[in-house]
Formats: structure tokens, C-alpha cells, sequence
């Protein structure tokens, strides 16, 4: 064999490991390469993702810049920072967040883990504690002071887990349902920091005992574990007082089993049902408050403005809580919840709601209770974040200006003639700034008048002044109606001498739709007793018992009146319907106010005439009106159907006479239809519905065949009905064309719209609208936030939109998403407020306030939003200029050329003067 086929079989081994050495090394040397290219390729894509990050994180600071209170800009931006992981980014952002709005504790958490998870020396622990404090300060959250708590037991320095607990322990420690993990962690830092010591041990009892004596979920567990403690412990343990432990851990039970159903409803609670979560809260409240201590308490008001925090009468429950119990600061003085003021806290509670008009007013009380020397800057510093926050509505409006111009009242020293000028100055401005901000609905009540009004009468020293103020509020909307309004007008004009406050007596006893005449006839009769001769009584009686005698006819013929009256008349009437004819019972009610000036029994009573019965309250000027729709039948409510003019007879209309002539024929298949033109005709009616099938159409005419600006449409069937009231609404000449049902009873008519008196989480309120935006454009805003369930524009009469919107979602987040997101947006140059309907409570009809009731023009509107509108004239300045005084009119108009709107300086120094 050669020396090649000798070849030993090792050395053939070790080639083949050669060449397989060779082969993976260029197999290396190929990976390597790819790898390389990989890397560059990873960077270049890492530097792409960071630079698009950078570039939008600028976009969205510059957003801020122009729209300061976009909620979700700050929330967009903050959410960048986090994804560049950039820490410099993330604390910058959440500063600026901070700075405009409190912090959420989601927010706060997110940022603090990262600043925990960082922090390694004392001092960067300290920085983190600072950042601690003040996202516990925003709200209360057991999961951030757990991770506080975290950060204590993290630290070595016995200094600062101290302060940590020091602040955890008194507010934490008394959360039902996580309290007891916070006393764990305590426990456990204890034992690890001062080990197993004696002093360690009776340290840890006192613990125990701290905890045992609050309601806390699981507290059995606890209670074991202390007494496993005292049964090891028992010759180092000292300081025990057995019974008084006992007694004071069956109180907390007994108080937790009351406690444990409220929380175990509140946990099984949907998170978006904030309205049903605080009414839960205020049960809880009231059904445990006698077993709680006041911080129990207060740690539950905590909670609920935590987890309601966009309800603004929340905050003002708690406020008014803090205020009948405030806490002992100097007990907690750590405590971010016991160490508060009111006054911090209604801060905190305008942080989250500032269109709450109730929470500025407790602001200027709390800082007017203070008495400080800057009160009365403080307090204009108030009136000036009203302005820049934009309340929703003119009532919240209307109550903040009443408080200021009361505060101002008590401040005023009135035999100054330069402050009396200041506090007059006030009243003018408040009158003409809700007038510029909210025109035809601005105060329609004229409670800034009527407050005006009663000061010139008293306190500023001109009644002539105050006469005329008062005669401008009876001439607005239905206040002559008010008989409330009018004996308070007449006390006021005692004051110039009986002859006057008689004049005004019989002024108002000839208003026509007086609301209680037999309280404003009572009234005069005692006044005459008092202070007429014998013709002036007599003459008072007759006037009275027409007056009385006309009323009670009417209630017999059309049915009790929709206004409150008096129960037991309504019951009298009633009760001898069936025995006396409806002229017995009206005589019989109006002889009830004779006296001894009256016609004796068995003499027939004799009506006189007396032109002062034609008399109304000042001249009012024709406008159109659209009128409530006449019932078909007689029916035993009153429908105010028509009111006198001036110089022309009354006219009433006979509801069975009007019904069968108007609306005659199958009532099933007829709508209604209003606010015409005068000028329209039954083609052109026709005309703008060529999908309806209409048999027939019949408008209302007066007695001069004018028309009035409604009738009646028979449709060919049922089923036309709907389809003709999806078109209301539809314009006709300019004008919105009212289409409703002429079904008698509400309950039965379509989509009717109801007056709510309490917070509605999932309505919008928004103005500041461009007045040629329409309802679609305006879906499409909203409608990326949730499914819309209507939406109602309003406008004017005439059609033209007054800027103003009402917004319904199907759910409670879409309401607040949208809030968040739009309010502050600006659409075509007009800056829009946004926010969730809060409408003002709605109260109890009296004298000398009248409620506003949906119904009182016999049938409520059919859309999101509607109310009773009650000035009917075509332009702000028309409809506010018969509510102003002559003097300050002529005033107004003589400076109209040359008047600016008064800015945030001017009104500080008008105040200052």
C-alpha cells in the first residue's frame, strides 16, 4: 500500500475538523456581517420612530399654545413623552398637565412608579415624597398611597419612611376596604427597620391596637394575629388595657357590618355611572354618619369627589360638610386631607368643575368669612375667573352676579354718595354684561332689578329711582301675572304715602292672567281697613269681587289653571259642581270677600263697570307668539289661550267652540303647525311637504281673517302622523315651521322632552357656535365620541341660530370624552364652550319666584334643549330695552357711540373707586 492509503485514521479526523473549522468560520465571518447591516438598519429605524416622536411632541406643545384648555392636548402630549421614554420629556409634560388641570391618579401612578423605580439616594427619594404629596393633594387614591407606602419600606433612612407613614397612616389607614393593607405595610417597615427588640414588639401592638379600632375589611384577621402577638409577647408587652380594646373593636365591627353592603354596591357599580355612584355616596353618608368619626366621615366625601369629581354638587356637599365640621389641622399636620381649608378645598373643587356657579358662590362667602384686608381684591379676582371660565347657562350666571352685588351691598357705606355711585355702577354692569353674553335669555326674571329695585327704595335713598326699576320688572316676561311679585312691589311704594301704594293696588288688581288674585284682593281689603275712608273700602270690595268673579268663571268654564292655586278652592269648586251651576259658584265665591261695605243678604248682587278694568301694567308691544295648541274637548285643566292688548277688548277663546272648528275630524291623522308667517297660504304649505299625503289644511284667523301663524293639517292616515313630525322644523319663508301633535294627553305625544333638575352626565351644554353651523356638521364634530341620541340647535323665531346647542349621547363617557376633547375647540374663528348639562334646580312655584314650568303653555316643546321662551322680541336690544329703567336707557343710549366693553382692569378699578 502506498503512504497515502497508509494514512493513520486520526489524522484523517483532525482534517475534517479542519475543514469543518474553515467552513464555520466563514459561516462567522457571513453572520457577522448580516448582523451589522441588521444593527445600522435597527438604529436608522430607532432614530426615524424618535425623530417623528420629537417632531410631534412639538406640534402638539404649539396646540397648547393656542388652545390652553384643550384637555386632551395635555393628554395626547403626555402620552408622547412616555413613548419617546424619554424622563426629561415625561416630567416636563406632566408639569405643564399640572399646571392647567389636577392630575388623575392613573396619570400620577404611571409617572411615580418610573420616578421610584429611579430614585436610589436620599435625597432622590425625597424629590419622589415631594411628588408623592402633591399627587395625593389632587385626589384620594389608595393605590398611589399604596405605592407611597412602597417607597417608604424601600428606603433605608428611618427619617423618611416616618414622614411617609405620618401621612398614610391617619387618612389612609381609614379607607374600609384598603386600610388594612396600609397597616400591613406598616407593620412589616416596623419590624424590618427595628427587628426583633422589645420596644420593636410593643410598637407593633400599638399598632395593632390603631388599626382595631377602625371599621376595616378583614379586621378578624388582624384581631387574630394581635392576639397571637399578646399570647407570645405577654412578658415583654406593656401598657394593655384589654377591655378598652374589646369595646372599642366591637364598635368598629358593628360599624362595618353597616358599612360593608354601601361598599359592596359601590364596587359592583359600572365605572361610567357617576350619577348613580354619588347618590350611593350620599346613602352611605347619611346612614353611617352617626357611627363614624368626622374624618370617617370626611375620607368618605374624599372618595366620592374622587370618583365623581366632574360633578360639581359633589364638591359643594363637601365643601359645606368641611365647613359645619372642619378638621383640627394641628393633629394632622401631615395630612394632605385633614390639613385643608375650606378655601383649599373649593379651590380644588373649581379645578375640576368651573362652570359650577354654586361653588364660586361658597368662594367669595369662605373668603368673605376670612375678613382679610385682600378680601375685597379676592373677591374680584373671583368675578374675574367667572368671566374667563364661561358658565353654561344665564341662571348660574344670574346667582354669581346676585352674591358679588350682595357682597358689595355689605361692604357699601351707604352714606358715601361716591360708594352708593360704585354699587349702582355694579348693578348696571352686572344687567348689561348678561345682556351682551346671553341677550334674550338673560335674566328674564329680573332678579338683578328687583334686588336693585328694593336697595334704591331703602338703603340708596331714591324711590322715585326704584319705582321705575320695579315698573320695567312688571313689564318683563310674565311678572305682571306674579301676585307675589306685585305685593312686594306695593309694600315698597307704601313707603311714598297710602295714595300710592293705592294707585299701584288697583293698577294691579285689573292685570289680566293674574296668577292669586284672591291673596292680592285680601291684601288691599286689609289695606283700605286700615287706611281708607268708607267710599274707598267700598269702591276697593266691588273692584275686587269683579275681578274674583271674572276668575272663578273662567276656572269653571276652562278647568282648574295650570299656575298653583289654592287647593282648597279648586276642592270647593269641585265638590258642588254637581249641586250649583257654574254662575252660583262664582258668586258665591266673590261674595265671600264682602265685608261690611257689602250687599246685604237676599239684595241681588249688582256688577258695576269700572274703566280701571281695562287697565294693564304699561304698554306692551305686538309680537309673535307661538301659541299652545287648543285641546279638543273640554277639559278640566285652564290653556291661557290669549292675552288682552292694549286698547283692544280681551279676547277669549271658546275651547269647545274652538276645538270643534278647528280641529275637527279624525284626530289621529292631524298635526299641528305654528310659527307661520303671516303671509303663508295653504299651497305653499303644500309645497315644502310633497311627501306627506295631506287632505286637508285649515290655518287659524283672527276676526279680521288675518291669519294667526297656525292651524291644523288632516293627513291621509295614521301612519303619515310620524313621518310629518320627523319634518319639523322644516323652514318656510325664512322661518322654522313648528310641527307637533294635537294629542291631549302629554304622556301620548312623541318624543317629549322633560325639564331635569339634577346633573345629566350624558348632555351637553355648547355655545359659542357659528351661527350658520346645522345640525350635521355638528354630528360630525361630536359623533367620534360616541353614539349621539339628538341634538337641538336653538334659534331664533325667525330661524336664525343663537349659537347655543344641546347634545345627547346614549352613554355617560361619550359626554365627558367629548367635553374633554372639544371644550375650547375653535371652529371657523369662533372659540366653543363645551360642557355636561347642570341644569339649575328646579323649585317650588311661590310668590315671589315663579318656576318656569314646561307646561304651562298647555303643550311642551318636542326637541333636546326646549323651554319656555319668554320674550318674544326679534332682537336682543328690543327685548332687553322695556326691562331697563328710563333713566339708565337714556344713560346707556347717550354713551352708546362712545361705550367699549369694560375689561377685567376697568372693572377692578370701577370697584376700587
Amino acid at each position: 500500500m502506498s503512504d497515502a492509503e497508509m494514512k493513520d485514521p486520526k489524522d484523517e479526523i483532525i482534517e475534517i475538523d479542519a475543514l469543518d473549522e474553515s467552513a464555520d468560520t466563514e459561516d462567522d465571518s457571513s453572520e457577522g456581517t448580516n448582523t451589522e447591516d441588521e444593527d445600522t438598519e435597527d438604529d436608522d429605524n430607532d432614530e426615524s420612530i424618535e425623530s417623528k416622536h420629537i417632531k410631534e411632541y412639538i406640534e402638539i406643545l404649539t396646540k397648547i399654545a393656542g388652545d390652553k384648555y384643550n384637555y386632551d392636548n395635555y393628554a395626547e402630549l403626555l402620552e408622547v413623552a412616555h413613548q419617546m421614554n424619554d424622563l426629561d420629556k415625561i416630567r416636563q409634560s406632566a408639569e405643564i398637565f399640572a399646571a392647567m388641570y389636577p392630575l388623575s391618579p392613573e396619570i400620577w401612578l404611571r409617572w411615580l412608579k418610573i420616578e421610584s423605580s429611579l430614585a436610589t439616594t436620599d435625597e432622590e427619594v425625597e424629590k419622589v415624597e415631594k411628588l408623592f404629596q402633591r399627587a395625593l393633594s389632587d385626589y384620594y387614591s389608595a393605590e398611589v398611597a399604596l405605592e407611597f407606602a412602597a417607597l417608604a419600606m424601600k428606603t433605608d433612612s428611618k427619617a423618611i419612611a416616618e414622614r411617609i407613614w405620618k401621612t398614610l397612616i391617619p387618612t389612609y389607614g381609614l379607607h374600609t376596604m384598603k386600610g388594612r393593607s396600609i397597616f400591613e405595610a406598616y407593620r412589616e417597615d416596623t419590624l424590618t427597620k427595628d427587628g426583633d427588640s422589645p420596644a420593636s414588639f410593643n410598637r407593633l401592638a400599638r399598632i395593632y391596637e390603631q388599626e382595631l379600632k377602625i371599621p376595616l375589611r378583614n379586621m378578624e384577621d388582624s384581631y387574630i394575629e394581635y392576639k397571637l402577638l399578646c399570647e407570645k409577647y405577654k412578658d415583654v408587652l406593656t401598657d394593655l388595657d384589654a377591655e378598652k380594646f374589646e369595646r372599642r373593636y366591637k364598635q368598629a365591627k358593628e360599624a362595618l357590618q353597616r358599612m360593608l353592603p354601601h361598599e359592596t354596591a359601590l364596587a359592583a357599580l359600572e365605572a361610567h355611572c357617576h350619577q348613580e355612584r354619588a347618590d350611593l355616596y350620599r346613602k352611605y353618608i347619611a346612614d353611617c354618619q352617626t357611627l363614624l368619626d368626622d374624618d370617617e366621615v370626611q375620607i368618605l366625601y374624599e372618595r366620592m369627589v374622587t370618583e365623581c369629581c366632574l360633578d360639581g354638587a359633589v364638591w359643594h356637599e363637601y365643601v359645606r360638610y368641611l365647613h359645619r365640621c372642619p378638621p383640627d389641622a394641628e393633629d394632622n399636620t401631615a395630612s394632605p386631607v385633614f390639613r385643608q381649608t375650606e378655601l383649599d378645598l373649593v379651590n380644588r373643587a373649581l379645578r375640576n368643575c368651573t362652570w359650577s356657579a354654586e361653588l364660586y358662590v361658597e368662594k367669595m362667602r369662605i373668603v368673605e368669612r376670612q375678613a382679610t384686608p385682600t378680601s375685597k381684591m379676592t373677591i374680584l379676582k373671583i368675578m374675574e375667573d367667572v368671566a374667563s371660565a364661561g358658565l353654561q347657562t344665564p341662571e348660574a350666571s344670574v346667582k354669581v352676579w346676585l352674591e358679588y352685588l350682595t357682597y358689595l351691598r355689605r361692604v357699601t357705606d351707604f352714606a358715601s354718595e361716591k360708594e352708593r355711585d360704585i354699587l349702582r355702577a355694579n348693578f348696571d354692569l352686572a344687567w348689561n354684561q348678561l345682556g351682551r353674553t346671553w341677550g334674550v335669555l338673560a335674566d328674564p326674571q329680573c332678579k338683578i332689578l328687583q334686588y336693585w329695585g328694593r336697595l334704591e327704595y331703602e338703603a340708596l335713598g331714591e324711590p322715585n329711582k326704584g319705582r321705575d326699576l320695579w315698573y320695567s320688572v312688571m313689564a318683563s316676561s310674565d311678572n305682571s301675572s306674579r301676585v307675589g311679585l306685585w305685593i312686594e312691589f306695593i309694600e315698597m311704594e307704601a313707603k311714598r304715602g297710602p295714595e300710592a301704594a293705592r294707585k299701584l293696588y288697583r293698577k294691579s288688581i285689573t292685570t289680566a292672567g293674574l296668577d292669586d288674585p284672591e291673596t292680592l284682593a285680601a291684601a288691599w281689603l286689609r289695606f283700605e281697613r286700615c287706611n281708607g275712608s268708607l267710599e274707598q273700602l267700598i269702591s276697593c270690595q266691588e273692584l275686587c269681587n269683579a275681578t274674583i268673579e271674572k276668575y272663578y268663571k273662567t276656572i269653571s268654564k276652562n278647568g282648574p289653571s295650570n299656575r298653583a292655586t289654592k287647593g282648597k278652592r279648586s276642592e270647593a269648586i269641585g265638590t258642588t259642581a254637581h249641586k250649583d251651576s257654574d254662575a252660583s259658584v262664582a258668586k258665591r265665591q266673590a261674595s265671600s270677600m264682602d265685608g261690611a261695605g257689602g250687599s246685604p243678604p237676599g239684595k241681588k248682587k249688582v256688577k258695576r263697570t269700572n274703566d280701571n278694568l281695562s287697565d294693564t301694567v304699561g304698554e306692551r308691544q305686538e309680537e309673535f307668539k307661538t301659541p299652545a295648541i287648543p285641546p279638543l274637548h273640554s277639559s278640566s285643566k285652564n290653556h291661557d289661550l290669549s292675552k288682552p292688548e292694549p286698547s283692544k277688548p280681551q279676547t277669549v277663546i271658546d275651547i269647545d267652540s274652538e276645538s270643534d272648528a278647528k280641529a275637527g275630524g279624525d284626530q289621529s291623522r292631524q298635526v299641528f303647525v305654528s310659527n307661520l308667517s303671516f303671509e303663508v297660504t295653504e299651497t305653499d304649505i303644500r309645497e315644502i311637504f310633497p311627501d306627506l299625503a295631506i287632505e286637508s289644511i285649515e290655518l287659524v284667523a283672527s276676526s279680521s281673517g288675518k291669519s294667526r301663524g297656525f292651524g291644523y293639517m288632516q293627513l291621509a292616515s295614521a301612519e303619515e302622523v310620524p313621518k310629518a313630525l320627523s319634518f319639523d322644523r322644516r323652514p318656510l319663508n325664512g322661518r322654522p315651521v313648528f310641527i307637533s301633535n294635537v294629542a291631549r294627553d302629554k304622556t301620548t305625544r312623541p318624543h317629549q322632552f322633560k325639564y331635569s333638575s339634577s346633573f345629566e352626565p350624558n348632555k351637553l351644554f355648547i355655545k359659542g357656535l357659528p351661527f350658520n353651523l346645522g345640525q350635521e356638521e355638528l354630528r360630525r364634530l361630536f359623533e367620534p365620541f360616541g353614539s349621539i341620541k339628538d341634538i337641538r340647535i336653538v334659534c331664533f323665531r325667525s330661524g336664525k341660530s343663537k349659537g347655543l346647542a344641546y347634545l345627547e349621547y346614549e352613554t355617560e363617557t361619550s359626554a365627558k370624552n367629548a367635553v374633554l376633547k372639544m371644550d375650547q375647540h375653535v371652529i371657523d374663528g369662533f372659540t366653543i364652550t363645551v360642557a355636561i348639562s347642570s341644569p339649575p334646580p328646579k323649585k317650588n312655584p311661590t310668590a315671589t319666584e315663579p318656576t318656569l314650568s314646561v307646561g304651562d303653555s298647555g303643550g311642551s316643546s318636542s326637541s333636546l334643549g326646549s323651554g319656555k321662551k319668554l320674550l318674544g322680541k326679534w332682537d336682543v336690544k328690543q327685548k332687553l330695552s322695556p326691562m331697563i329703567p328710563t333713566a339708565v336707557l337714556k344713560r346707556s343710549a347717550a354713551a352708546a357711540s362712545e361705550e367699549k366693553p369694560k375689561s377685567n382692569d376697568d372693572f377692578r378699578k370701577l370697584l376700587l373707586k
